[in-house]
């Protein structure tokens, strides 16, 4: 029969409860199993701790002789947060009663986790982003999910958020899935190029990928002109209404000003069915109002971006099956990137509505500069990306939000995002952005997103149950956001070795008195290398024989006969053991026992003895 990791304790709620640790391998955010009268039950550990009722004095004088110091074997203690169980449906249930106190628990098998957190390895239509921290289990991340109700990836600066949006572009680029990546600085190219990289390429083999480059589904565009080869993008520049041009314009016009735009392209259109631009802006000039020359040098701004043409490139050029289309921005001003996003975004929604193009995902890195949030700058891209976080999965147009500053993003847009992939995330302000936008996290989640290691992410929504840690595959591309090295700092750690530490003695807490001065405490200290701690069978064999319910001279002699005074009793041996081993370790010491402290004194035939003399 499978051994008990621990056993539960204190008070025992239907949500949460502490338990005992005896299994000194566990750790904390590993899972572990309830036999329920519901259901088996799925919990995790979320603190463990050891336990020690011993004073500061005798911590101080275990300091030893030479110097010396020596280490207490403690108890470990461990808080759980109950996930559930799936019912008959499958459904995710909560058990409606509090567990037993005194009841086992148990490692989780890892076929437990995958059932009860939806952990299901679907490589048809799943985008494997990597394992489950601290188990050989894949994460799979519905792919429709993906696209039908938004992503979000968010980190600090190096907290590996392109690196994992380069998975997931990956993985999607595998299953043929369009895509649009709008890269502001231009390191999504890598996507071509193989992974050559010495420490990533010996990961592979943990995470059963190879290296590989996806040269055949990448086309890059790229809003300035001759850019090797690169297409240039231009946008579709005729016939734009009016409300079309406001949308896009990054100032703002005046009631008149607004009134005089109206009436030039109702004008220009009486006379030609195909205009420009540059139409308009001769038509605002035969006007006698003075405020025409406001609206006149923000339409000569707009023209001389230069990414509007007569035809522009054609929403099916860029959004086409099992192809990437990366949008290179680096070296583009920051007004014209947003001016490109906002057109763009328009055009292919727009394009998407009518069944021109196939379903598809578009990625924004940096999103805080294209939709910002109320009170940290505007962008003329907010609206239409605000409109495709609400609206796009009914088109089929699914987002993906990238950013280092996930307090500077527009809130309903993360707030729209189903699926979410936090890594390192330190500053208040974007934890706290995080937690009340991101369903299912709490001021507790984020300490532990402070916490997570670089490449460990937090994963929310889609198709799990409940948030996982997982840590990120290796990439199969190349990665081009890497940070620049200017002073490679590696050689000296290659030549570091870890100073010797002096020796420790170990003993147990009841060899420990509570008189830190006593002489016997020295005697103990200097004996311990020559003792061995007792066995749970000693503790046992001493309090049951000092209490009086047996005169025996073994502990198995001992053990055998509680056993089956368990069994009389319908009692479980092992807890009625247990629970004698505890009082051993705790009071009943071998040397200098505790017996005022004990809950069976007042029947305890040893402590009726020494009182005697």
């Amino acid at each position: 029969m499978e051994q008990p990791a621990g056993l539960i304790y204190g008070d025992v709620g239907s949500t949460s409860f502490n338990f005992t640790v005896e299994d000194q391998t566990l750790q904390k955010f590993d899972y572990v199993a309830i036999n329920h009268r519901e259901g088996y039950v799925l919990a995790q550990i979320t603190d463990i701790k050891r336990y020690s009722d011993l004073s500061y004095e005798s911590i101080k004088a275990l300091y030893g002789k030479n110097g010396v110091p020596t280490v207490v074997e403690s108890d470990l203690s461990a808080h759980a947060e109950v996930i559930g169980y799936r019912d008959e449906r499958g459904l995710l249930q909560s058990p409606r009663t509090p567990f037993n106190v005194g009841q086992p628990v148990y490692r989780a098998d890892e076929k437990l986790i995958r059932h009860v957190l939806g952990l299901y390895e679907d490589k048809k239509g799943g985008a494997y982003i990597g394992l489950l921290k601290g188990h050989n289990l894949p994460v799979y991340l519905s792919i429709d999910t993906l696209v039908q109700k938004h992503v979000c990836i968010l980190a600090k600066t190096g907290g590996g958020k392109s690196y994992a949006c380069g998975v997931l572009v990956e993985e999607l680029l595998k299953k043929k899935v369009p895509l649009v990546v709008i890269d502001t600085h231009g390191e999504y190219t890598s996507l071509a190029q193989p992974n050559r990289n010495k420490k990533e390429l010996q990961n592979m083999k943990r995470f059963n990928v190879t290296s590989r480059g996806y040269a055949n589904q990448i086309v890059e565009f790229s809003p300035i002109s001759r850019r090797g080869n690169k297409v240039h993008l231009t946008l579709n520049g005729t016939n734009l209404e009016a409300r079309e041009i406001l949308d896009i314009l990054s100032s703002k016009l005046s009631g008149p000003q607004i009134g005089l735009l109206y009436q030039a392209v109702k004008d220009i259109k009486e006379f030609k069915q195909v205009y420009t631009l540059r139409d308009i802006i001769d038509a605002l000039n035969l006007a006698k109002s003075n405020a025409k020359w406001n609206v006149i040098a923000a339409l000569e701004s707009l023209d001389s971006i230069g990414i509007f043409s007569e035809k522009g490139v054609p929403p099916t050029s860029i959004v086409k099956k099992g192809q990437c289309s990366i949008i290179n921005m680096k070296g583009v001003a920051p007004d014209i990137q947003d001016v490109v996003v906002a057109r763009l975004t328009k055009e292919l929604f727009e394009a998407r509505k009518a069944g021109q193009i196939p379903p598809f995902l578009l990625v924004v890195e940096e999103a805080h500069n294209y939709c910002p949030e109320r009170g940290f700058g505007t962008a003329v891209s907010s609206s239409i990306l605000r409109t495709i976080a609400s609206e796009g999965r009914k088109f089929g147009m699914g987002l993906c939000v990238v950013s280092q500053r996930p307090a500077k993003v527009d809130k309903n847009v993360i707030s729209q995002c189903n699926t979410n992939i936090i890594l390192k995330v330190t500053n208040p302000n974007d934890l706290r952005a995080i937690t009340q936008s991101v369903e299912g996290l709490t001021t507790d989640t984020a300490d532990e997103i402070q916490r997570l290691q670089v490449g460990v992410a937090l994963v929310a929504g889609g198709s799990l149950a409940k948030p996982v840690m997982a840590e990120i595959r290796t990439r199969e591309t190349s990665h081009g956001g890497r940070s620049v090295t200017i002073i490679s700092g590696e050689d000296g750690f290659k030549d570091y070795k870890p100073p010797k530490m002096p020796e420790q003695k170990v003993v147990t807490q009841q060899q420990v008195s509570v008189d830190a001065g006593s002489s016997q405490l020295q005697q103990i200290v200097e004996r311990t290398e020559e003792r061995k701690p007792p066995t749970k069978a000693e503790h046992v064999h001493r309090v049951a024989n000092r209490l009086g319910w047996v005169s025996t001279s073994t502990p198995d002699e001992t053990i055998s006969l509680l056993t089956e005074e368990a069994k009389k009793m319908k009692e479980d041996p092992f807890q009625y053991l247990q629970s004698l081993a505890k009082l051993g370790e705790r009071y009943c010491h071998e040397v200098n026992p505790e017996c005022i402290r004990c809950p069976m004194n007042d029947g305890c035939r040893y402590r009726l003895s020494r009182r005697r003399r």
